[in-house]
């Protein structure tokens, strides 16, 4: 059975009771009454918008995460993101490098052996000439060594000698480098990964042996014989490096931008003052090298194009603590000091551009750094919701439909509002009429209502001292109301201000977690009933 019916049928009753009540003095001679029509005008009570709203009802859904709460109840916004790190990493790439070395082999003529030995050898330093890093231990990860033999004049040496190439100071697991070569124009490739290589600003020690190998005859080397030792490392990577990397900057860090929407759209016209909102940037460095952060853009973006200068406290450039250890991290934070102002700007994005410095104005130093190294800059908003504001925007929509009641038959109608309100906020509210597709076609009021919504009032801390009651009937124009029976959607716009003073000056107020709104809207319409029997 429609609500229409059912309160129409209950109408009946009461009318045909009272005319029986009023005929008791003849109730069995029916023939005296005749009824032809029942008249009535009962009422017809539909809800519209009903239930409880919190604080955290107005924030944007997709930061309901960041909802947090201080153990007073105060509610906070949280924000924690990692930005990305990169540049200094950049500066660490050193080119494949070459070395050739030629051992003179004196001239003889050899008589047959069995056994082998060393003929002649050659003990030199390398320079890998890394510039302007003077590394002292550099862990290889991907680089490879090629080691080439050649004889002049190839024969018989080439046949003859067989050459030991060793590194001493390039060692795997505790064991030093050394291979044995014999000649060929294309060379052997070996593995360098996991090797270990103790340098001494750059050098290291290599030690080249010819062995004559065992032979049945006996062989003339010719004078000016030599062997020619080439060592090719390609792509030379590093799983950690030690030493002093040199004064340098890095300009090759892109620019970023951090979404910052904190409350939706609820602030886009809003003026807001938080009374005490934290920002800061925690940079945590990796990198055992002194470093400095210079922010050449710092500013709070609008999509409409205004700006904000961010102002930091160390003042840029920052200079990065670095760890004492490989494989340990460091921590500098460092604070925004005009978080209130930039807060209040109601800002869509935080934009930055950094370059970095390491070893600025050194010239040497004890500076490591492992392939997996960064420097990671987390931005960090601790907004407390606690200060004062106006035009913040709040809507909802609702599902109605009031086509089983006949509007036609409606006399008149009004809007039963009942608010018991704990929030510091006093609201503007306008209910919009939509059709299936939330198109709008016309509102409930001619103007949002005033102060529909009656704030709290607060103490001079800023909580909760007595709820704000309202509890209205609004009349309803019936051109208005013909038009909400052809409604589908009912739109629920708000405009909140916070609790003023006497003097209507903003004040600033808190927000707990507890606080809540009960609304109750409803429409309470009288029938007009004329039925014929």
């Amino acid at each position: 059975m429609r609500a229409g019916e059912k309160i129409i049928g209950f109408a009946c009753v009461s009318v045909i009771s009272t005319l029986i009540f009023a005929s008791c003095g003849d109730l069995f001679n029916t023939n005296d009454y005749e009824i032809k029509k029942i008249k009535g005008a009962p009422n017809l009570d539909l809800p519209l918008a009903n239930g409880s709203l919190v604080i955290q009802d107005i924030l944007s859904k997709q930061d309901q995460a960041n909802i947090k709460i201080y153990p007073d109840g105060l509610v906070y916004l949280l924000y924690d993101q990692t930005l990305k790190s990169q540049g200094i990493r950049d500066l660490l790439v050193f080119p494949s490098k070459s070395f050739t070395a030629s051992v003179p082999i004196p001239a003889a003529t050899r008589l047959p052996r069995v056994t082998e030995i060393q003929y002649a050898t050659l003990n030199i330093n390398n320079d890998f000439a890394f510039n302007p890093e003077k590394l002292s231990e550099i862990k290889f990860k991907t680089t490879s060594l090629k080691v080439t033999v050649t004889f002049s004049p190839a024969n018989p040496a080439s046949s003859t000698f067989e050459v030991q190439v060793r590194l001493p100071n390039f060692k795997l697991n505790g064991t030093a480098f050394q291979q044995r070569i014999i000649a060929s124009a294309t060379g052997v490739t070996f593995p360098l990964s996991g090797y270990i290589a103790t340098l001494a600003n750059n050098t290291f020690p290599l030690e080249i042996a010819v062995i004559e190998k065992p032979h049945a005859a006996n062989v003339t080397i010719a004078p000016a014989t030599s062997a020619t030792v080439k060592l090719d490392f390609a792509s030379i990577d590093f799983q950690y490096i030690k030493g002093f990397f040199g004064d340098q900057t890095t300009l090759n860090i892109p620019a970023e931008t951090i979404d910052f929407n904190a409350f939706g759209n609820a602030l886009t016209k809003a003026k807001v003052s938080f009374a005490d909102p934290k920002l800061s940037f925690r940079v945590s460095n990796d990198f055992g090298i002194p470093t400095k952060i210079t922010f050449t853009t710092l500013e709070a973006r609008k999509t409409n194009g205004s700006k904000l200068p961010v102002l930091l406290s160390p003042a840029s450039p920052v200079s990065i603590n670095p760890p004492l250890l490989l494989g340990q991290s460091a921590i500098t934070d460092v604070v925004i000091t005009n978080a209130k102002p930039m807060i209040n700007f109601v800002p869509d994005q935080l934009y930055y551009k950094i370059t970095a410095r390491i070893n600025e104005g050194l010239v040497s130093g004890n500076n490591f750094s492992a392939d997996t190294s960064k420097i990671r800059i987390n931005f960090k908003a601790e907004i407390p919701l606690y200060g004062n504001g106006s035009g913040l925007v709040l809507a909802d929509t609702f599902a109605v439909d009031l086509t089983n009641s006949k509007n036609s038959s409606i006399e008149s109608a009004t809007l039963v509002a009942k608010v018991s309100n704990e929030l510091p906020l006093e609201a503007f509210i306008q209910f919009y009429l939509a059709n299936e597709q939330t198109i709008i076609f016309d509102s409930l009021f001619a103007s949002p209502k005033t102060a529909l919504v009656k704030s709290s009032t607060v103490n001079n801390l800023g909580e909760l001292q007595s709820p704000g009651i309202l509890n209205q009937e609004i009349s309803i124009p019936k051109e208005k109301l013909a038009k909400l029976f052809d409604a589908k959607k009912l739109i629920v716009k708000a405009i909140l201000n916070t609790t003023r003073d006497n003097s209507g000056n903003p004040i600033d107020v808190k927000f707990k977690s507890s606080y809540k709104m009960n609304v109750n809207f409803g429409l309470k319409a009288k029938l007009k009933l004329d039925y014929d029997l």
